[in-house]
């Protein structure tokens, strides 16, 4: 019996879901993971908030991102969802729920867009897409909300009452974030193929037209940053335009030179569009990516497994051995360059806030800075924690800085100060700063590792 058919034995895209779940799950287990640098402080303090004033905590953030150029009704309550399970101590139950909740999303895609034999594929490219990694690992991003709705909506019958339902779940999906757009033609693509009336698409305008009010109310906000200015300044010629724009070409020459029949050919249009809207988004945003680059996964991936698909025809070979080397080659890979570095890395950060060092030692990307300041007080100086004082403080987290900062460790770069002061560098991969710093200022120094993996805190000797 070949592999694809006694896969199909089993309920096919459940079976995935479990080992992927049992899969990501092993290694963060192994590995324990810390808490962040980018938002988990501060949405876990949202959540703290919104457990002691739900109402108040929710018309806070509302007006929060109103006057940031975006309407986001269920941030609060995503955030208090999210961190359900927050303990300072044992950050791995969020994890878990958090790796839940992506796979969640993934396996509701995968059973509106891709059938069983091109599911090995499909996960394959899941397990080598690094901005999907973003998702896992950073439990506070919130379009995955928007995927799960998106992907139920999907699920539902017709009917009256669905047919409702299936319009204001387009519409919730793209108000939990805008990025959720980028799904909106594939949305179209399945509604159209399966002859159903264009309610999510409908509700998924809705939802784009509200965001759009509120983004061109408010000129020069952090969402609206000068949408002119910006694009004259974009760097449009990264490795991720061109990847993308290579798999456009391929899209295109597909549509033009190959065999199509009528859904075949809406699918194509409908990624290539899905495709459009991410590069729009991402570059009036970061050029780089980053996380937002995940939800720009799928059309792509739903594109090359029915390219898959359609090579397998031309040739006319078995893929059923070619997609288990596949999905071995690429776990490995995953396991080797992106999951266990990323982890190593958030491990790293409890080992280093519990080292006892006199020195400041210097984190040289911003955000992140705060970040680690907090999770150290947390550590070290609980009674001054960034979440039980001035917990009503909805947006303001300089409030709790200015008031503590003489008991942080870590410090921002300050040229003025750097030789003047017996410092210590951490060294981070994912911030350019400090490998800069490393490679030029520090090159003709000895250095000392006070900590050495992924993260490295360092002491020169020059």
């Amino acid at each position: 019996m070949k592999m694809a058919d006694k896969i199909t034995q089993y309920k096919t895209h459940l079976y995935f879901f479990i080992l992927a779940f049992c899969y990501f799950g092993f290694f963060f287990f192994n590995t324990q993971p810390f808490w962040g640098l980018m938002d988990d402080a501060t949405s876990i303090k949202t959540a703290i908030q919104f457990s002691e004033k739900p109402l108040t905590t929710t018309i806070e953030w509302v007006e929060h991102h109103n006057k940031n150029g975006m309407f986001r009704p269920f941030f609060a309550l995503q955030q208090f969802v999210q961190f359900t399970f927050y303990d300072f101590n044992n950050p791995l139950p969020t994890f878990l729920f958090n790796i839940f909740t992506v796979l969640l999303g993934l396996y509701l895609f995968s059973k509106n867009f891709i059938e069983k034999t091109g599911l090995i594929i499909f996960y394959s490219l899941f397990l080598m897409w690094p901005y999907t990694y973003d998702w896992l690992l950073l439990p506070s991003l919130n379009s995955k909300w928007g995927l799960i709705l998106f992907g139920i909506a999907l699920l539902l019958k017709k009917g009256v009452i669905y047919n409702s339902l299936k319009f204001f779940l387009g519409l919730f999906s793209v108000l939990m974030k805008l990025n959720v757009i980028i799904l909106l033609p594939l949305g179209f693509y399945a509604e159209k193929t399966r002859g159903e009336k264009l309610y999510i698409t409908l509700g998924m305008l809705s939802g784009l037209s509200i965001q759009l009010f509120f983004f061109f109310s408010n000129p020069n906000s952090y969402y609206n940053t000068g949408i002119f200015e910006t694009i004259k300044t974009t760097n449009y010629l990264t490795i991720q335009n061109i990847i993308i724009g290579i798999i456009l070409l391929i899209m295109l020459f597909d549509l033009r030179y190959l065999i199509n029949n009528k859904d075949e050919k809406l699918l194509i249009l409908s990624s290539v569009g899905s495709i459009f809207i991410s590069l729009g988004i991402l570059n009036l945003r970061n050029s780089s990516y980053a996380y937002l680059g995940a939800l720009l996964f799928f059309p792509v991936a739903i594109y090359l497994v029915s390219l898959t698909k359609k090579i397998e025809k031309i040739l006319k070979f078995n893929s059923d051995k070619l997609g288990l080397l596949i999905i071995v080659v690429c776990i490995f890979i995953s396991n080797t360059y992106l999951l266990n570095p990323r982890l190593e890395r958030w491990n790293d950060l409890e080992k280093i806030v519990n080292l006892e060092f006199q020195e400041q030692a210097v984190y040289f990307c911003e955000e992140g800075q705060k970040m680690i300041n907090i999770w150290d007080i947390e550590n070290n100086n609980p009674e001054i924690s960034f979440f039980s004082t001035f917990l009503y403080e909805y947006e303001n987290i300089y409030i709790w800085i200015d008031e503590y900062e003489n008991e942080f460790r870590f410090s921002e770069y300050d040229l003025e100060k750097i030789n003047s002061h017996n410092y210590l560098y951490l060294i981070d991969p994912f911030c350019d700063e400090s490998l800069n710093f490393l490679a030029n200022d520090l090159k003709n120094c000895d250095i000392e590792f006070l900590y050495n993996n992924e993260l490295k805190l360092i002491e020169k000797k020059c």
